[in-house]
């Protein structure tokens, strides 16, 4: 289904694809087809529209403030709920109603810190959590039910536990015997979900340096991630041409001989 844009939609667009720097003095911003130019030309030449009015956000100090004034074991829910009935702003502003997202992650986060401090419970309402990513969910699950009970996160034991170790250690093994992977796209999307708790993981550490005190080997696995997804990427057309050997290899036969990748350090270790 094709939406049309508005102009605010184009302008943003072409502001983060025509980057000052890129070869001229003023940016360049093209369309894919040709027919789309003439969209874009009177887009770009008109004035934008002035804004009616701006959204406010949940405010961590607000979150703070609203936990507090309500009962003991108040979901982030009501708070949510609170922040919506009973804002008064002016006319030129109004409350950001949370996105079917961000009410999943609070009816998430209501399941297991009913009985965390205030604080806390406000500090999970804005980690990055991605609520779409069910295996990531299960995890930190049991990261901040770990946290709950034991106030400490030991990274390597979640990691050994949930089996994205493994398929980390066998990518890299892969890749440093320059062996194509079999089957790529699960091996990636394991990696997107290893790669999304150690962020997670690492934004707790930078906020809770005691609990959450394997901050380093989090970022360095995360990095050593990021090569092995890469690597997966590009494992993508060659399990295809080995699936599929009488298709013309034509540019792609070097990737089959040689390494798509300088020889690798050791995968760092908790």
């Amino acid at each position: 289904m094709e939406v049309p844009l508005e102009v605010s939609q184009v302008k943003q667009i072409a502001g983060r694809a025509g980057r000052y720097g890129m070869g001229v003095e003023s940016g360049v911003v093209t369309t894919l087809e040709p027919s789309d130019l003439p969209l874009l030309n009177a887009a770009m030449e008109s004035d934008p529209e002035p804004l009616r009015y701006a959204r406010v956000g949940f405010i961590s100090t607000t979150i703070m403030d609203i936990f507090e004034a309500l009962p003991r074991g108040s979901t982030a829910m009501t708070v949510r709920d609170t922040l919506l009935y009973c804002s008064t702003l002016p006319p030129s502003m109004a409350v950001m109603d949370p996105s079917v997202k961000e009410a999943e992650t609070m009816r998430y986060i209501d399941s297991f810190s009913q009985d965390m401090a205030f604080t806390e419970r406000a500090l999970m309402l804005q980690c990055p959590f991605p609520s779409m990513d069910d295996q990531c969910k299960a995890i930190m699950g049991q990261v901040l039910s770990t946290y709950r009970s034991k106030l400490s996160v030991d990274l390597r034991k979640i990691l050994v536990d949930s089996g994205l170790l493994a398929t980390l250690e066998q990518v890299i093994a892969s890749k440093r015997t320059k062996k194509v992977l079999t089957r790529p796209k699960r091996d990636l999307a394991s990696l997107e979900t290893l790669h999304s708790v150690l962020t997670i993981y690492a934004w707790f550490s930078l906020r809770n340096s005691i609990a959450f005190y394997a901050y380093d080997q989090a970022v360095a696995l995360r990095k050593t991630t990021q090569e092995a997804m890469d690597y997966c990427l590009r494992s993508f057309s060659v399990s295809s041409l080995i699936r599929h050997p009488k298709r013309s290899l034509g540019s792609r036969e070097h990737l089959i001989h040689q390494p798509l990748f300088p020889q690798p350090r050791n995968i760092a270790r908790l």
